[in-house]
């Protein structure tokens, strides 16, 4: 393949590019010299290769990103092989994942709660909306990560709406970019417990909780925040509505994207999500997290989009249908 081919939105799954490093790329670090050479694609991506062994310096694998090039140096980057879905029946109807819009680049879908994006091991033997993706729009299957192709952003398995599907390495790269820079802006909906204050910002640092490793908590303590690995988090919110048995209806704009942060935050403001097992209670009322990722805004390639995603049924239920007219 020719060296104009490296800044195409597609790479061919298992395709093998190799490079001579010359004077002016001596000293370098390998995963910013791999960047360089394929636009199209993020530093991250080419890290994850690099740990996967799909590169190779003079025919040796290596595994640090960080290597600095010498002069003559042989780079081989081998591209992962394309993720292929489960042979099962996988169809929009069964799963309840609706396309809202198509772009050449990009999808944006509807994902409903109880679906999880991809396999959290390898053993998982269960559907995952990549499988759905798969089999609907097979050529995202050499987008990104092999585990993940075309994921870009996740919800959590009990949170429903809206989600970016990158459709090719361009995108993906790009939209990472954005998400990473915080200028994709997200809205969610929420029944809280209790009734807050009628609008705050929570900016407290999310670590991993120390004994529940399946939970996150906030973390305040300065000298923790370095122990723990702690990573910042801001969460701004404002209530649309109070309603009766002691509840509240949310309107909640994350600025970072950190795991589970929506819902450590509103629970250490002592009014967690309803029907969060995890950081709150179980409820008559619903039977999952009543958590919707409900709008999205960004510009792409100098365009701006904004798409919201019409509540699920369990949600219409607790949310009443005049708080999204006004």
């Amino acid at each position: 393949m020719g060296p104009e081919l490296l800044a195409d939105k597609v790479i061919a799954p298992e395709a093998e590019f190799e490079f001579t490093i010359t004077i002016e790329n001596v000293g370098i670090r390998l995963d910013n010299f791999i960047t360089s050479q394929f636009p199209a694609y993020s530093r991250s991506f080419f890290k994850n290769l690099i740990t996967d062994k799909l590169v190779t310096i003079n025919q040796k694998i290596v595994e640090r990103p960080g290597i600095t090039l010498k002069l003559g140096d042989q780079v081989l980057v081998k591209f992962p092989p394309a993720q292929t879905s489960k042979q099962v029946l996988i169809d929009q109807d069964s799963l309840g994942v609706q396309v809202l819009h198509t772009h050449p680049d990009f999808l944006v879908i509807s994902k409903p709660a109880g679906l999880v994006v991809h396999a959290p091991q390898h053993d998982f033997t269960g559907v995952t909306l990549v499988d759905w993706i798969l089999s609907k729009f097979q050529e995202i299957a050499h987008v990104g990560y092999a585990e993940r192709p075309g994921i870009v952003h996740r919800l959590d398995l009990q949170t429903s709406g809206l989600m970016l599907v990158a459709r090719n390495n361009f995108a993906q790269a790009l939209i990472s970019d954005k998400f990473k820079a915080r200028t994709i802006h997200k809205t969610y909906l929420a029944v809280v417990r209790g009734h807050p204050e009628l609008q705050g910002v929570v900016n407290l640092a999310i670590a991993r909780h120390p004994v529940q490793r399946n939970k996150m908590a906030v973390v305040k303590d300065l000298s923790e925040i370095r122990n723990r690995n702690a990573r910042t988090a801001k969460t701004a919110y404002r209530v649309l509505k109070y309603l009766a048995d002691d509840l509240a209806v949310v309107e909640v704009q994350p600025e970072t994207g950190r795991m589970h942060q929506i819902r450590v935050h509103m629970a250490s403001l002592g009014h967690p999500i309803l029907g969060d097992t995890i950081y709150g209670s179980s409820s008559k009322l619903i039977a999952r997290q009543a958590l919707h990722a409900y709008a999205i805004k960004f510009e792409y390639c100098g365009i701006d989009y904004q798409f919201t995603c019409p509540l699920p049924e369990d949600l219409q239920a607790l949310i009443p249908a005049d708080i999204l007219k006004a």
